[in-house]
């Protein structure tokens, strides 16, 4: 067996995480192979990959697991960690049901954002804000949102989330979306303090495709998984379907996303 280790310097500043995890992986002579910066290829055949640190640290991890069809193992060295299966304490825990092949899969659909000609994934969510600067009047956005071609807003305020299942726990409750299930095959669509009392969230299948065009206004930035990528022209479209390959996390086989959910929102620490 073999496995990729991602670490945030932050979480881990002593690296005291990891040396468990890495004495426990040898423990059962287990290959790893600790990667340094976002940049790494993977050019091997793992297992699965170890994720130390918080949710962000795993967001920004996912497109490597979903390209490789790798699943995640997520050690939870932050404050939520919801995205998590494990706490740092049960690293040895972790590494023993891997080894038996106690966990099991949970596979989440992830979106594909096609923006100016480049191709990003989010398993969470893609944000589309206005930006201030001290430069330029501040006001609001105007977006046109379109799924399969047909019109649903055309929303004038802060902006907009499109949403997976795992990301509807995220910025889009906060802004009033709805929780959806991981397993409903469908995403959301949430506005961000929208100028209309008949702006509310969306939900709509993931089979379909939504465009966001920017219109006029204050010119908003395009954020994936929490990330800016790129800052909108007029005229600008964002195209969002669903990825080909889900985002594959293992488990406990006790796991229960209900139960998980109103545990983390009560004690924002994870503890």
């Amino acid at each position: 067996m073999k496995v990729l280790i991602y670490v945030s310097k932050e979480k881990d500043k002593q690296n005291l995480i990891l040396e468990e995890l890495k004495k426990n992986l040898n423990k059962y002579h287990i290959e790893f192979t600790v990667a340094d910066d976002d940049k790494f290829l993977v050019t091997d055949n793992f297992n699965a990959i170890f994720v130390i640190g918080g949710d962000g640290t795993i967001l920004w991890r996912t497109q490597v697991a979903n390209e490789n069809n790798i699943p995640i193992i997520g050690v939870n060295a932050g404050k939520l960690g919801f995205l998590s299966e494990f706490e740092s304490k049960e690293i040895s825990k972790a590494v023993e049901l891997f080894v038996a092949g106690q966990l099991v899969l949970d596979k989440r659909a992830t979106l594909k954002i096609e923006y100016n000609n480049q191709v990003f994934y989010a398993l969470n969510d893609v944000l589309i804000q206005r930006i201030c600067n001290f430069t330029e009047n501040c006001s609001t956005t105007s977006l046109n949102i379109l799924v399969d071609g047909y019109q649903i807003d055309n929303l004038s305020g802060d902006g907009v989330i499109v949403s997976t299942p795992t990301g509807s726990t995220a910025y889009s409750l906060s802004a009033g979306g709805s929780i959806l299930a991981p397993g409903i095959n469908a995403f959301i669509i949430t506005p961000i303090c929208a100028h209309s009392f008949t702006n509310r969230p969306v939900v709509y299948s993931n089979d379909s495709v939504c465009q966001i065009n920017y219109q006029s206004g204050s010119k908003p930035g395009i954020f994936i998984d929490g990330k800016l990528v790129g800052i909108l022209d007029n005229d600008s479209i964002i195209k969002i379907s669903k990825a080909n390959n889900t985002t594959n996390f293992l488990r406990k086989k006790d796991y229960d996303f209900f139960k998980r959910l109103s545990h983390k929102l009560k004690n924002k620490k994870g503890e």
